[in-house]
């Protein structure tokens, strides 16, 4: 794995390693097709993903759960119970916990490559 977040962290192996597994878990727990389009999506979000998703040939909860990752960055407050808990149908209780966990760490390695997190840290 890498990008702006494990750049920062070189210098520190342990924090590295252990933040790479949490990654890997948390992506591990979707299909990997899904956790793509999500750190798409997000990275669309923050201006850094020109190609558009096409969603013609996606199920209709795949493409909530891009509508919903597209709304993390910017308006999760404005989310509603009724939208988690349809993910939470679609994905299930754990399913939606780790898509949550990847759709977060997608908006923090974009916003970590914006602010050059690796040279902010001295990596």
């Amino acid at each position: 794995m890498s990008g702006p977040v494990q750049a920062a962290l070189a210098g520190d192996p342990v924090l590295a390693a252990h933040y790479a597994d949490f990654r890997a878990k948390a992506e591990g727990a979707l299909d990997p097709a899904l956790a793509a389009l999500v750190r798409q999506a997000v990275a669309q979000v923050h201006g850094m993903e020109a190609a558009p998703i096409d969603d013609s040939a996606l199920d209709e909860g795949t493409c909530a759960c891009l509508a919903y990752a597209r709304r993390m960055p910017f308006e999760h407050t404005a989310i509603s119970d009724a939208e988690a808990a349809a993910l939470v149908t679609h994905l299930g209780e754990p399913g939606f916990v780790a898509f949550s966990v990847v759709t977060a760490l997608a908006d923090a390695e974009c916003r970590a490559a914006l602010v050059d997190l690796p040279g902010l840290a001295g990596a």
